[in-house]
């Protein structure tokens, strides 16, 4: 049977050019190597068709006794069973002869077919231009680069993937040109070259048959699966995640040709062993509660290699080990875990021990102090990772800490950059930096408030409940134990009366503190006393036993009230924040949020707050469209929440609408901003007493459940949001009245006025966000 897909290229199989080197070698001065040349040219005398070659696999193998003999010159038998070598035809690189070692791997191979059919192509639909080079390099002499390093992957039938390099030897090849050929230019080359990618143009100036491919090749493999498990390793140390992390494991385990191998880790810090904080990694030689120093680790050799010497520990066999050092804490885990062989490797970071590598087999002597050399040629890779991760880590840390400690928002974070990049210039030119404050000038404010109706007198009730509970099991305490000759007790209860009427009938702010002081200096140490001379005082026991810990008073009605202001809270914090990165895509802005018993949120708008936008005006009504949007939504999502809370508590509403731009400066010393000047203060004061401000002439306070207001006060701002309220009426957010309001005066501002809507508290599910046009395609 022919050869197949032989393109343009004529086939012939021959030793012709093996015997023209064996001539050659009759001239040599070694006699061995004459006499085996002698040897070959005599077959060769005998077996002219190895000479004048055929394009037949079949016919050229019918000589097969011969031609093994012949190629056992070339392919010593000695090295047969180490070298991976074979002779293959031409173009087809069908094997016809090779080494015990390629042979096992070829029969042990799920390939079915020519384990090198696909040798010189880059990818499944390309073809061979390695031939083409050689006749343009070879014979035009041309100097093309179709150099490439060319590999095998071959997988065992026990799923074992290997990969070699191929080295391929062409000293016993001749390709010539054929009457049919073309002669190629330079131009030519130029054409193919521009199409190195298209067959049809590479078939215009090579037609079928126009060259022929003479002789055989050699193929040498050189095991490269180490190498790639190691470049592998290396990939996905680059790309650290959850993802990769499994990849390293496995990469590992192939670098050791161990399945079960076990990787782990852990922190050493200022002499204590902690948890690695990447939780990815298992503690192999600790347990997870584990909490100790670097002394009780291990016996004093490991201890003092790996944390004063920084040195490699190999543990091969942890049995005999443990009865050497006649055990101790770390040999005890590694077999209570059944670990038999173990390697520590400490990782150094910025020249200070930084964590342990922790590599664990389950049988012994897996691990030991002739595979760990492995390690050496990627550990400059550990390194180099571990220091990068340790780095991300902290500037993860440092991130989180100024995201939720500090008060520099990401919309003005640039400027924060001008003023360090400035200061460290300054510094390195070694004059005297001074870190300026931050101002923004001619911003526009939103606030806004959703804020638990009467928390302060919730708060009091559930103090006055606590406090009065408190007291009447302490009296009933006290009665059980009077007698005649002992009034103090009455006195004592005769105290507990009065502050119990002052509970119900006076309850005032400094009621809780002398109740507190009454419990402390007398009835507590009284019932101590109870406790430890009464064989009698299992009352006494049951009532310490409510007392909570950190208040020393009972806390049950306090607890529900906090736990309520907490899960609202958290509620609406949430909420706000997940709306407030749509409204940063509106525009960037300057947000800020506080908790009290409610959340309180602060916009600054202006174009001083960006660097690279232009400011216009829609912007500030997008928002405060945005602003009344979202505030509907926080009170209607915090009453579907309220079934979940212990006490319903209700909530109230509230926007300033404040037109006049102001400035904002940002105070390094309390590290958050704060508007700047006398006259910008007057916002600062009318936000803080609105809360608190009553309809005029009346005795209603502006803040009501269920509804939203809005103080303002001048008339475009009336007739601005009255037409955001007819807006939010046709999308159902709050119902059909609309409240015009005058307030009684407040401190330091006067004619100030408010709109009051009913917020539709079915409202269920959050929209996307309202923007101008959306009004202006309602009206």
């Amino acid at each position: 049977m022919k050869n197949k897909n032989t393109g343009p290229f004529k086939i012939i199989i021959s030793l012709r050019l093996l015997k023209e080197k064996f001539e050659r070698l009759l001239d040599s001065n070694n006699i061995a190597v004459q006499t085996q040349a002698k040897q070959a040219l005599e077959l060769f005398d005998k077996h002219s068709i190895l000479l004048t070659g055929t394009d037949s696999v079949e016919d050229f193998l019918n000589n097969k006794p011969v031609i093994d003999q012949l190629m056992s010159y070339i392919f010593p038998t000695a090295l047969t069973e180490n070298e991976i070598k074979g002779a293959v035809t031409p173009y087809s690189n069908d094997v016809f002869f090779c080494s015990s070692r390629l042979e096992d791997i070829i029969i042990n191979s799920t390939i079915t077919d020519n384990i090198f059919n696909d040798l010189y192509k880059d990818y499944e639909d390309s073809f061979d231009l390695l031939t083409y080079a050689i006749i343009l390099n070879i014979h035009y002499k041309f100097d093309v680069d179709f150099e490439r390093p060319k590999t095998v992957s071959i997988t065992n039938k026990n799923g074992e993937k290997k990969r070699y390099r191929v080295v391929f030897n062409a000293d016993f090849l001749d390709i010539y040109p054929n009457k049919s050929a073309i002669e190629i230019t330079d131009d030519i080359l130029d054409e193919l070259l521009r199409n190195a990618n298209n067959i049809e143009i590479w078939k215009k100036y090579f037609p079928k048959d126009s060259w022929t491919i003479e002789g055989f090749g050699i193929i040498t493999l050189i095991d490269t699966s180490l190498d790639e498990r190691i470049d592998d390793f290396k990939t996905h140390l680059i790309e650290p995640n959850n993802e990769s992390f499994q990849y390293l494991i496995e990469d590992i385990r192939r670098i050791f040709n161990n399945p079960d191998l076990q990787l782990g880790s852990y922190n050493v810090e200022h002499n204590r062993i902690i948890p690695p904080f990447n939780r990815n990694f298992d503690m192999l030689t600790l347990l997870p509660e584990d909490d100790i120093c670097t002394d009780e680790y291990a016996c004093t050799y490991i201890k003092d290699t790996l944390f004063k010497d920084c040195k490699p520990v190999i543990i091969s066999n942890v049995e005999t080990y443990h009865k050497r050092s006649k055990g101790n804490r770390l040999s005890e885990i590694l077999l209570q875990k059944g670990l038999k062989s173990v390697a520590l490797i400490p990782i150094p970071i910025n020249g200070e021990l930084g964590f342990i590598l922790e590599l664990a087999s389950f049988k012994p002597n897996q691990l030991n102090a002739i595979n760990m050399v492995k390690l050496d040629t990627i550990m400059p890779f550990i390194l180099s990772y571990s220091k990068r991760t340790f780095s991300e880590y902290q500037n993860e840390i440092s991130a989180i800490i100024q995201q939720e400690c500090t008060a520099i928002h990401p919309s003005v974070q640039w400027r924060f950059e001008e003023e360090a990049n400035q200061y460290l210039q300054e510094r390195n030119y070694g004059e005297n930096p001074v870190f300026h404050e931050i101002v923004f000038k001619d911003v526009v404010p939103l606030f806004g408030q959703v804020d638990v109706v009467g928390s302060s007198n919730a708060r009091n009730e559930a103090i006055r409940i606590d406090l009065t509970k408190q007291l009447e099991i302490s009296k009933a305490i006290l009665k059980n134990r009077i007698k005649i000759n002992l009034p103090f007790y009455e006195q004592l209860i005769f105290q507990i009366d009065k502050y119990l009427f002052e509970l119900n009938e006076n309850f005032h702010t400094n009621s809780e503190q002398e109740i507190n002081i009454f419990f402390e200096k007398q009835l507590f140490p009284l019932f101590k006393h109870f406790q430890s001379n009464s064989k009698n005082s299992n009352d006494v026991d049951e009532f310490i036993n409510t007392i909570d810990n950190t208040t020393s008073s009972i806390y049950d009605a306090r607890k529900k009230y906090d736990k309520t202001i907490e899960k609202g809270n958290k509620a609406l914090s949430t909420f706000l924040d997940k709306q407030q990165l749509k409204a940063q895509e509106i525009f960037p802005h300057y947000f800020e949020k506080f908790k009290t018993d409610g959340i309180e949120h602060n916009l600054y708008i202006g174009q001083s707050i960006t660097k690279y936008l232009n400011y216009h005006p829609t912007v500030l009504y997008n928002l405060r469209l945005w602003q009344l949007q979202v505030t509907c939504e926080m009170e209607a999502m915090y009453y579907e929440k309220q079934k979940e809370f212990p006490l319903q508590l209700e909530v109230a509403s509230l926007i300033l609408a404040y037109d006049i731009p102001i400035t904002i400066r940002y105070r390094i010393d309390e590290k958050q901003f704060d508007v700047d000047g006398a006259y910008n203060v007057r916002y600062e004061m009318i936000k803080k007493r609105i809360d608190k401000a009553f309809i005029k002439n009346t005795n209603e306070r502006l803040t009501q459940p269920h509804k939203l207001a809005v103080v303002y006060s001048s008339n475009a701002i009336e007739k601005e949001y009255l037409a955001y309220f007819e807006f939010l009426q046709a999308k159902n957010y709050i119902g059909s009245t609309i409240e015009i309001l005058e307030l009684e005066e407040l401190q330091g501002a006067s004619g100030i006025k408010a709109l009051r809507v009913d917020i539709n508290q079915s409202l269920q599910k959050v929209s996307d966000i309202f923007t101008i046009e959306d009004l202006q395609a309602v009206q």
